[in-house]
């Protein structure tokens, strides 16, 4: 393992929790699949790609969402679950990035958009937590496009092998090792530390 200088997070189902699939599927009124399966659907949406690149509103993409799934859903109904739809830090996601040693650069990398930003850096904290943000909606790229990867490792001007990325989406993993950076799957907190400890990051 290289010697690591960046510890960057994606923040869903990684620090922020956004329930079970149940949930998921609840929120976009689909049938409850398995994980894989719900998160490839709404990676691979033209509707979500567009609004959390930051290229349409809130009410275009509640509009395209819903005619691209051929969904009868209320609007309103559906743009309130979706700006509810993280439910919070998960316990103890404050503590472990805090817990994170002084001299790596903590950053986020997360597909997010204006209905949900101002949530997670207010309302759930994470605002002053990190050292470099890279939302997708602010910086018009996203996951896993290979290029939102390269805005990241010049931005921190780092090589990618002194990168940790984590993320609770396998095709995102993927795509950062393609970069050369290093990359884990990570669900949750508890998964997050074990392998902050397995880099021996934190002790």
């Amino acid at each position: 393992m290289a010697d690591i200088k960046v510890i960057l997070f994606d923040l869903g189902n990684v620090l922020v929790d956004l329930g079970t699939q149940e949930d998921f599927a609840k929120v976009f009124q689909v049938e409850a699949g398995s994980e894989s399966e719900l998160w490839g659907m709404w990676l691979k949406s033209p509707s979500v790609k567009a609004f959390d690149s930051g290229q349409i509103s809130l009410p275009v993409f509640v509009e395209r969402l819903l005619k691209e799934t051929r969904s009868n859903i209320d609007p309103h109904y559906f743009t309130e679950s979706f700006i509810n739809w993280p439910k919070g830090l998960f316990q103890g996601a404050v503590e472990l990035v805090r817990s994170i040693p002084p001299h790596y650069h903590r950053a986020v990398l997360s597909n997010t958009n204006d209905a949900h930003w101002g949530r997670l850096l207010d309302e759930m904290g994470l605002a002053g937590l990190f050292h470099s943000y890279f939302a997708s909606h602010q910086i018009g790229l996203v996951k896993p496009d290979l290029n939102v990867f390269d805005h990241v490792i010049n931005e921190l001007g780092v090589e990618p092998k002194k990168i940790l990325f984590l993320d609770d989406n396998q095709i995102n993993v993927e795509a950062a090792i393609t970069k050369g950076i290093q990359a884990e799957q990570v669900k949750g907190i508890a998964c997050a530390q074990e392998i902050l400890y397995t880099y021996s990051v934190i002790k």
